[in-house]
């Protein structure tokens, strides 16, 4: 184990959601690079025998219920015959139960990595996940409607959790890329959320932050744009606005060879004739 981690959002997302992060021995990171923490201690890259291991953990943390070992076998030895697939399957989940579970007693069955009937599954119940809790932050704000006062920090820990990419160590496995694209649209729906209300309630500094985060990720976004165009003229900050302007036409000529759209257009005309 590592030196004691930098916990980051994971326990104020857990309690936002009514959890506590105590009652739970191993907290994962998906987002970025993945990463385990095990009583509070980073789970060293050297404890990782090799990296079939992580990859094994990365597949089993997408699925809820038992998924039959024959989907693990080709989605991570998709290369290697039934038979070799099965004792590298073997192999790597004993690992595994030796990283996640370091307290279990010998010849005692494991309860957070379950293996029955040619099935396997992780005990999503006894671990805290940053993508579950960004998944269930994003069904509940939605339940709870724009009018409620916690339907921001909701948001707010969403978007701290979103450290980058699903699995940004492993970005070529076809298993995950289509989550990774889901989670990240998520995420920047809660930016645009964020920031349209910052816009709207004179949280100027608010808004060009949660645009700035957002366009780190989707350069091409138009709608943090527009807002944090919006957002420098309403502090008066009439040259950025049109230095951004004029970096987003730039931009889009290089990466798509077309023009800003009408709407930014329309604004870059009003803020050149304040």
């Amino acid at each position: 184990m590592g030196a004691l981690p930098t916990l980051g959002p994971i326990p104020h997302a857990a309690r936002a959601l009514g959890l506590e992060p105590h009652d739970y021995r191993v907290w994962i990171r998906t987002f970025g690079r993945l990463r385990v923490y095990i009583d509070y201690r980073e789970v060293s890259p050297s404890a990782w025998p090799y990296p079939k291991v992580q990859s094994l953990l990365r597949f089993l943390l997408l699925r809820e219920g038992f998924i039959p070992v024959e989907e693990v076998f080709d989605a991570i030895w998709g290369n290697l015959t039934p038979d070799r697939a099965r004792q590298n399957f073997s192999v790597a989940l004993h690992h595994l139960r030796r990283i996640l579970e370091p307290h279990k007693r010998k010849h005692h069955d494991s309860r957070l990595l379950v293996y029955q009937d040619q099935r396997v599954r992780i005990n999503h119940s006894m671990i805290l996940v940053d993508r579950v809790l960004f998944q269930r932050l994003a069904r509940e704000a939605s339940a709870m409607g724009a009018e409620d006062p916690r339907y921001r920090e909701y948001l707010e820990r969403m978007v701290s959790l979103y450290a980058g990419p699903l699995y940004e160590d492993e970005p070529y496995q076809e298993w995950c890329v289509r989550e990774r694209e889901r989670l990240e649209q998520m995420y920047l729906l809660a930016r645009e959320e964020l920031a349209r209300h910052a816009l709207r309630s004179g949280q100027y500094l608010a808004c060009v932050r949660h645009c700035e985060e957002a366009l780190d990720r989707d350069p091409l976004s138009e709608p943090f744009h527009l807002m944090l165009m919006e957002a420098h003229r309403a502090m008066g900050h009439r040259a950025r606005a049109l230095t951004h302007y004029h970096d987003l036409r730039k931009l889009l000529a290089e990466e798509l060879g077309v023009e800003p759209s009408s709407q930014i257009k329309r604004l870059y005309e009003e803020i050149l004739a304040d």
